[in-house]
């Protein structure tokens, strides 16, 4: 009887490591590795589980969108070691352009964080491992590594709920009324893009290129009460035509953001 009576004991401890105590595993240690310093959370939202990598810079350093622009790293995640669980694509937060004279790059400065949608058994072990570029005159490839152990009921009362949602909440959106783009097209020398809105004082446009695409910088070449006119150098290699494909667009105008993909069509049938 005793012996039955140790092997219950040792079963439920057991089950406890794996079910209880992992409710307090929603989040690590700040790892400081300059210039920045980083950590995983995790979190259910809105009934979802997530995970969540965060990140905070020193003063004057950059870290990169998925896109990082002429200069830059882009950013690599992976979960191949993690148990009972998978991370889904990364949720970026809507970037910002950042000009360094020499071609510019997409990313963040001070804060910022990735979200990792999940597919989950009711326990897991998950395991980041990836890199990040940090920049400031130089940029230098960042290793990042951390294990959460957690359920669903941990994720349920986890204390980052409000933190993940609200990195979620700087996704881009969808074009509305808002901020749209409302036609691109290419005059054999830039791509001519109309944004429209509401209330609108400003835009910046990043342009994510195809594998033979060269894309300058836009400038904004006139505007009148609720748009703008951006003209984009742009050109392919191999003779890849611009006209007739969908690219994607990404749209900033203050704290607003969009990411959509529109046609290129012809400048030359436009209605003058």
């Amino acid at each position: 009887m005793l012996v039955l009576r140790q092997i219950r004991i040792f079963a439920v401890l057991a089950f406890g490591w794996l079910i209880a105590p992992a409710q307090a595993l929603v989040d690590g240690p700040w790892i400081e590795e300059e210039p920045a310093r980083y950590r995983m959370i995790a979190a259910e939202v809105d009934g979802t589980p997530y995970a969540a990598l965060q990140v905070q810079l020193k003063p004057g350093w950059y870290t990169y969108w998925r896109y990082p622009g002429a200069s830059g790293l882009e950013p690599e995640f992976s979960f191949a070691d993690s148990r009972g669980v998978s991370a889904d694509t990364v949720i970026y937060p809507a970037p910002y352009f950042f000009d360094d004279g020499v071609g510019g790059y997409n990313g963040y400065k001070d804060e910022t964080g990735f979200v990792f949608p999940l597919s989950m058994e009711p326990s897991a072990e998950l395991n980041m491992q990836g890199m990040i570029g940090v920049c400031r005159e130089v940029c230098v490839p960042m290793d990042i590594a951390q294990k959460l152990v957690f359920n669903r009921d941990g994720l349920k009362t986890s204390p980052h709920k409000e933190a993940i949602a609200a990195l979620l909440a700087l996704q881009p959106g969808a074009p509305s009324k808002e901020l749209v783009i409302r036609s691109a097209s290419f005059d054999g020398v830039s791509i001519q893009l109309v944004v429209s809105g509401t209330a609108l004082e400003t835009v910046s446009v990043i342009t994510i290129p195809g594998p033979h695409d060269v894309i300058g910088l836009p400038r904004i070449a006139g505007r009148d009460e609720d748009a703008f006119l951006l003209e984009i150098p742009a050109w392919s290699k191999l003779d890849h035509p611009l006209i007739g494909r969908k690219l994607t667009f990404f749209v900033r105008a203050g704290a607003r953001a969009i990411e959509q993909e529109i046609q290129v069509r012809d400048h030359r049938l436009l209605p003058q």
